[in-house]
């Protein structure tokens, strides 16, 4: 729960976005080592899977979203 609690102060969000950041800390959590899983992480034990971060970013970094071609017009940002 301390990480749910200082991720949002450290950039600065708003309290209305407490959901997404319990989910977020509990997703890193998973794919931490523990001391009971002997050198696994929780996820590695449950699927017997070793799980893969290369698809994590730094929370609350800037980001942009793609919107295909036949969801905009001609004119429209190509990103939101």
């Amino acid at each position: 729960m301390e990480m749910a609690r200082s991720m949002p102060k450290e950039k600065g969000l708003p309290n209305t976005f407490w959901a997404e950041v319990v989910y977020t800390a509990i997703y890193i959590l998973n794919r931490c080592p523990t001391k009971a899983g002997q050198d696994k992480t929780p996820i590695e034990a449950w699927s017997e899977k070793k799980p893969s971060a290369k698809h994590l970013r730094v929370f609350g970094s800037i980001c942009y979203i793609h919107v295909p071609e036949e969801k905009r017009h001609k004119l429209e940002d190509k990103t939101v």
